[in-house]
């Protein structure tokens, strides 16, 4: 119960209202709210027809009506996008019920659907949700940040994908599809300016070049001064430096050939966010040097305050201040050959290119426990050849896929004023701590053959299946490494070890364990993901549907700092196989849309980062598995228009979340036996909902709107609530939080001239998405808090 404060008491009704509300609207699947491509038909006060509302999709990679599509799916245009500040795929949690998106301090957001998500930041670690633009990957999670501009739609495919897209995934696949060139010429700009003077700035120019020769320019642009704010001292951090841009070139040189080239990246300069103080971990965790001065330094430590601003932070890494210099560039090209008026050859081929050399501080103080610098890069080249045939009642496609990647993830440490800088602080003349690195290089080949046949056996009934062989093999190089020789002294005063600055540790056999890099420095890998499926459309246009499909996410080796070997022994694929039945139907001549949907999946070696034990500090953060485990829940999604300019949406995911079979350490260090326990991130209850009333006034169109996000709690570590530890394992809860914003505006001259405002986050909601053990403290990352400003548009 939410009680006290009657802004958290507010917003917390407000989420269960939200809850109440679907719940008794019954029914819907995660489809999309009512945006689509022609978003403009839903700007104007006229109740438009149920086709003008179709939402299309290429979930099947080729267009169809979202209603048509036995598949759980959420759809949003654009210009819904933009109206509701969705302005990156960490944002799509507003829209897509079932999807949480988790900051991590090291740049990488982690993507769980469903409760199936990998907290890893590793850069070359698999994602379990794929994000691609028009169908080109972005490979690792790191490289998405700048996919959401210039869009003309996104979709959410929730479950095991693999079967049809490039990445074999077992949450599902985000897909944006991008604004293409188009026939006449065309331009725009969107400027927004809002608090802590944030301009964001898209511009864009499309049109003829020749004929047969199309072209299109955007540019985004995003400033702003620093938002965070340190509770100790006079400082200040949280600025936004992003540019991101996209240059497509359509060539159709013939009727029957058609050739699309794009090139598009970004560069982020922005601060890294700082972390809030929340405990030290010492007084629970049985590492060794728990007893150390550095230790009492984080008890006396003042805690943060409950301010989505307020933080701390210092500036160990060569005094640098926490901020990122990152940049992507991607190269893509898709032909498209009509061999004959029912058969054509698709090929995608891409190469992108990723770097990182960011700073962070989250241990949530000015001390150096876990300042740390990332450098790396992510190098990836991908190739798609497919066929795709329509045959009578058949639909067919076929084909393969080639990927290759290099990636490279380093990572600095100055531990030197935490508990874990020492293992010998007793010994007198012992040295206080150290900066050292670790680094993981590994390269991936992989290799995959696909089918996906569609039949319609009547205009009512038609079946599905699928499969896809994947056979993917990893190398992997990484160690542990000193800079700066100190390290040394205390590591070879324990285990004998030949450490030179800067150079690797070398295990010797007075360590307990002989390190063999045979045993574990290649991962290969081989699986046969599929679906099948029956869609039945009733004389009512009603579609009722069940899938059964399995999927697979590959193994991964960490980047970690360790002590010993076995803190680089990798975590094997992880497989889903998913069980899902449904219902997507009309009413009212197209006024209101439901659907539900009700799934069960069994999961098999879910893979965690967890804790693993560790000779010298008790535990640290490694890959674990959990050999068995299941989810299931429903969804529910409604969508109505009851009168001339007025729609309103409403969505919700339940899932039950259970680990069957596991026996690990817990986020402090501690051995369990986790049958029972939920997953980390992943709410019971996600929801969304959204309203808007569009009305002319005189030669204008005016609207209002509004939209409620709901997340119940959650825990970011197996140490939660269900277990018996239930006071310590607080320490780790994602509160339940609902947000509140606002918009409204007006647009002029048909549409070509747009002036609104808006305010997210309209009660200053106070929340957190994620929180974490640094061995020194547990530390939580805030999310925004109220932000308002206005916007303008205008086209050509």
């Amino acid at each position: 119960m939410a009680t006290g404060n009657p802004i958290t008491v507010g917003r917390i009704a407000v989420g269960r209202m939200l809850l109440g509300a679907v719940s008794l609207t019954v029914l819907a699947s995660a489809d999309a709210a009512w945006a689509q491509d022609a978003a403009s038909t839903a700007s104007t006060p006229n109740a438009p027809s149920a086709s003008a509302n179709e939402i299309i999709v290429t979930a099947n990679k080729r267009e169809q009506s979202i209603n048509d599509v036995g598949l759980s799916i959420t759809a949003q245009s654009g210009e819904a996008l933009m109206e509701r500040g969705i302005s990156s795929p960490t944002d799509l949690g507003k829209i897509v019920p079932g999807l949480t998106v988790q900051p991590s301090p090291f740049n990488t957001p982690v993507y769980t659907l469903r409760g199936i998500g990998f907290y890893e930041t590793t850069l070359s670690a698999s994602p379990t949700v794929a994000v691609y633009t028009d169908e080109v990957a972005l490979p690792f999670s790191a490289t998405t940040r700048g996919a959401a501009f210039d869009i003309q739609r996104v979709e959410v495919l929730k479950g095991p994908q693999g079967t049809l897209f490039g990445q074999n995934t077992t949450g599902g696949a985000i897909n944006y599809v991008v604004n293409k060139p188009t026939e006449v010429f065309d331009a725009g700009l969107d400027l927004s300016y809002g608090r802590f003077n944030e301009i964001d700035t898209t511009a864009f120019i499309s049109g003829p070049i020749t004929d047969g020769v199309k072209a299109r320019l955007a540019v985004r642009g995003v400033h702003s001064d620093d938002w965070q704010y340190s509770y100790t001292r006079d400082d200040s951090l949280g600025r936004k430096r992003q540019l991101q841009g996209r240059f497509q070139l359509a060539i159709e040189p013939t009727s029957n050939f058609r050739l699309l080239l794009n090139a598009n990246g970004w560069i982020d300069k922005g601060d890294t966010q700082a972390a809030q103080l929340v405990e030290d971990t010492c007084a629970e965790s049985t590492a060794g040097t728990c007893g150390s001065p550095q230790a009492a330094a984080f008890r006396d430590y003042p805690r943060a305050p409950d301010k989505a601003r307020a933080a701390d932070w210092g500036y160990g890494i060569f005094g640098r201040r926490p901020k990122r210099d990152d940049r992507f560039w991607q190269l893509s090209a898709r032909a498209d050959l009509d061999l004959n008026e029912n058969l054509t050859l698709t090929s995608v081929t891409a190469y992108s290119d990723y770097k990182t050399d960011s700073v962070q501080d989250f241990d949530g103080a000015t001390m150096f426990s876990v300042d740390t610098n990332t450098t790396g890069f992510i190098k990836d080249f991908a190739q798609e050849l497919r066929l795709s045939g329509k045959y009578g009642a058949l639909n067919v496609i076929v084909g393969g896929n080639y990927n290759r990647s290099r990636t490279f993830d380093r990572l600095f440490y100055n531990f030197s004023e935490g508990p874990s800088a020492n293992p010998l602080y007793m010994i007198p003349g012992a040295p206080h701590g150290e900066l050292t690195f670790n680094y993981s290089r590994q390269n991936v080949k992989s290799y995959a053959a696909f089918g996906n046949v569609e039949f319609e056996l009547s205009p009512q009934l038609t079946l599905i299946g699928g499969a896809r062989y994947t056979n993917t093999k990893r190398s992997f190089e990484g160690c542990t490494n000193d800079f700066g020789g100190g390290t040394a002294t205390w590591w070879n005063a324990i285990f004998g070890t030949n450490v030179q600055p800067g150079g690797c540790l070398t295990f010797t056999p007075t360590f307990p364990v002989i390190f063999d890099p045979a045993d574990f420095d290649q991962l290969n890998e081989d699986n046969i993901s599929w679906n099948a499926g029956v869609n039945y459309k009733t004389d009512s246009d009603m579609l009722l549907y069940a899938r059964v499909s399995r999927g697979y996410k590959s193994g991964s080796f960490p980047t970690a700092s360790v002590a010993s070997y076995s803190g680089y022994t990798p975590v094997k694929q992880e497989s889903v196989t998913a069980y899902e039945a449904g219902v997507k139907a009309p009413f009212g001549n197209g006024l209101a849309e439901i659907s539900a949907a009700a799934f069960y999946y069994d999961y098999k070696d879910k893979q965690l980062r967890g804790r693993k034990p560790d000779p010298v500090f008790g535990t640290l953060d490694g890959l674990v598995q959990i050999p068995k485990s299941r989810v299931y829940g429903f969804e529910t999604q409604i969508d109505v228009r009851p009168t001339d300019g007025l729609r309103i949406s409403a969505g919700m995911t339940y899932i039950d979340t259970k680990i069957t079979e596991f026996t690990g350490y817990d986020a402090l260090g501690e051995l369990h036996d986790f049958a029972g326990q939920k997953f980390p991130y992943a709410p019971a209850i996600t929801a969304i909902g959204d309203a808007q009333y569009d009305w002319a006034v005189g030669s204008a169109n005016a609207y209002i709107g509004a939209s409620v996000t709901y997340n119940s709690q959650t825990s970011s570590a197996l140490a939660n609530s269900n277990t018996q530890y239930v006071d310590r394992d607080s320490r780790f809860q994602i509160k339940e939080y609902a947000l509140l914003d606002l918009r409204a505006g007006v647009k002029l001259h048909d549409d070509k001239i747009r002036i609104g405002a808006w305010v997210r986050n309209v009660t200053n909601t106070f929340y957190w998405t994620n929180i974490q053990d640094n061995l020194a403290s547990i530390s939580r990352f805030t999310g925004m808090p109220r932000t308002y400003g206005i916007q303008l548009g205008w086209r050509y």
